[in-house]
């Protein structure tokens, strides 16, 4: 019990939100999971557009599968408090939410679809870029911590 109370503020009873301000930073496992994970997303939109297959699916549980990942990423930009990590957060978000308004829009201009799938997939390469770059860059030794939102 005691265990558990050495992480509780005396002056206020709050759980100490200090202490794990990084979820990536600190792990290589998680930064290369995601980096991979950017890497194999990017791989498909990439062949899906030397295919020339441009349509979304506008299945409901395409659209829902997208939402999930919306709210779960909007989630994790809250959970964290390091900039870098939000900034990763942020293009994933943008990638999924452009992901969601395509299938959310049952008929498209082949231009507009050709051109979200492009978007995509700079959005992609993008974040496995800049997901790697936590593998090799340590912890900020200063805590640059992005404001409560």
């Amino acid at each position: 019990m005691e265990a558990l109370l050495a992480h509780l503020h005396e002056e206020d009873d709050k759980p100490d939100t200090a202490r794990t301000p990084h979820l990536l930073c600190g792990s290589k496992f998680w930064a290369l999971s995601s980096s991979l994970g950017c890497v194999y997303l990017a791989w498909l939109a990439f062949g899906r557009i030397r295919s020339q297959q441009f349509d979304w699916p506008n299945d409901i549980w395409s659209v829902l599968a997208y939402g999930v990942w919306v709210i779960f990423l909007l989630i994790l930009m809250g959970e964290t408090r390091c900039f870098r990590e939000r900034l990763l957060f942020a293009v994933l978000l943008a990638n999924f939410a452009l992901a969601l308004s395509m299938a959310s829009a049952p008929h498209l201009q082949p231009t507009t679809a050709e051109t979200a799938r492009q978007i995509s997939l700079a959005l992609w390469v993008l974040g496995a870029l800049y997901s790697a770059s936590f593998i090799f860059r340590p912890v900020p030794e200063v805590d640059r911590r992005a404001p409560k939102v």
